[in-house]
């Protein structure tokens, strides 16, 4: 199955691309697309590192225009993934 993953913010320029379709296999949890298939692409450390920002609350994840909060979920054939940095500012 495929997985269309969008990269906003620090994420896109720490992964060097904007977008990218993953081909993954059913029952892909987040955490696998994270450590198996985005690894192969971007390399292992890099794709740690996000992974890790993710479960530290520093980048977030929506699938299918609705955030997750594990890496535990599971995706399905043609989820839309848009990964990003929370926002910080202020006055």
């Amino acid at each position: 199955m495929k997985v269309y993953v969008e990269f906003l913010g620090y994420a896109a320029e720490k992964v060097g691309r904007r977008w990218i379709w993953l081909e993954v296999e059913t029952g892909c949890t987040l955490g696998d697309l994270f450590t198996k298939h985005l690894g192969s692409i971007v390399g292992v450390e890099l794709s740690r590192a996000l992974a890790e920002a993710f479960a530290r609350r520093e980048l977030v994840v929506a699938v299918n225009g609705r955030t997750v909060d594990s890496l535990e979920h599971v995706l399905e054939d043609g989820d839309r993934l848009l990964v990003f940095p929370i926002a910080a500012g202020g006055a």
